[in-house]
């Protein structure tokens, strides 16, 4: 990897730095760290929402309508889904929202524990350190509004699998580790993202959720932005070894998501058999392209500045989520 500087027409620095990757070299545009915060500081003066304020919470609920386009639903186009009736496949559709928006407050508290890491250290006057806290406030008010959700579903909130809670203790008390830590929040990031971007745009499903998707999406487009902007950075100080290294961690982390969020009582709730609907589920040729529609475009990004270098691309390619051309859901 190398860095360099060059003098645009503008008479302001341009850094990039060149990628040095199996495939060839990629050259990506690093930014100053000081004036990208500005800028985000100022959107989110204009662009922040009080969920308890901007959202109808005592917006009816039909029991007729989903919650979620049918399409995203895990059984969809499977024999178990054509052979539940449209309530089952409505309270299924209530069940995977919550489980969702459970998986992501546990993501978004441990996205805070690193922006308060990010913050720690940097100059505490910085813009940069200010936008970190900044984001701090965003994912609470996020943690609390899907929080909400769910209680207004008439549900619970829901730990992630054991296995994966205490890794994310294990996460929380880890060294600081940008490479690792940026990459993993933009996966749980951009396929948050996608999911909701569909919801909010679907008059068909219930109100409740569209606002709160709606939300999310357009708070979440500067983080997204923060976190690229970060995780560009950290790539271009890291080795080839260490960049690789991290690359196949990720990887493996993004492929275990799929049996991370929706956990097997949602199932049992509307009458199935747990362990038969997560097989059928798993092995759904439909849901494994929505679950690479919604990483299309993470790994878009990633291949860019070399996260999919070496055996990380096969470790994305064997989970299903880097096919040779990406689905069309919707």
């Amino acid at each position: 990897m190398s860095v360099q500087t060059a003098a645009p027409e503008t008479g302001r620095a341009r850094r990039t730095a060149v990628i040095r990757c199996r495939d060839g070299d990629h050259t990506i545009a690093l930014t100053e760290r000081e004036p990208v915060a500005e800028r985000l500081i100022a959107i989110s003066r204009k662009r922040s929402f009080d969920p308890n304020v901007d959202v109808d919470w005592d917006a009816p609920q039909d029991p007729d309508v989903f919650y979620m386009p049918p399409q995203l639903v895990s059984l969809y186009e499977t024999p178990l889904w054509d052979r539940m009736t449209h309530r089952q496949r409505v309270e299924l559709s209530k069940r995977e929202v919550a489980e969702i928006a459970s998986f992501g407050i546990w993501a978004e508290l441990l996205l805070m524990n690193i922006l308060l890491k990010t913050a720690y250290r940097f100059r505490y006057d910085s813009q940069h350190t200010a936008y970190a806290l900044t984001e701090v406030a965003d994912e609470c008010r996020h943690s609390m509004m899907f929080g909400r959700m769910v209680r207004a579903f008439g549900l619970r909130t829901r730990r992630p699998i054991p296995i994966a809670y205490h890794l994310g203790k294990i996460a929380a008390g880890a060294p600081y580790l940008p490479l690792q830590m940026f990459a993993g929040t933009l996966v749980v990031e951009e396929f948050t993202d996608s999911l909701q971007r569909v919801s909010m745009a679907d008059e068909e499903i219930q109100p409740l959720v569209r606002q709160v998707s709606r939300i999310h999406v357009i708070e979440e487009a500067r983080h997204i932005k923060y976190a690229r902007e970060e995780l560009k950075r950290a790539v271009a100080a890291s080795s080839t070894a260490r960049r690789r290294f991290a690359a196949m961690g990720v990887a493996r982390f993004t492929s275990w998501i799929p049996r991370l969020v929706i956990h097997p009582s949602a199932y049992a709730a509307v009458g199935l058999d747990p362990k038969e609907a997560q097989r059928v589920a798993a092995a759904s040729p439909h849901r494994r392209a929505v679950w690479a529609w919604s990483m299309r475009r993470c790994t878009r990004f990633f291949d860019e500045v070399g996260l999919l270098d070496g055996p990380a691309r096969r470790i994305w390619r064997r989970a299903g989520l880097l096919p040779d051309e990406p689905p069309q859901i919707f």
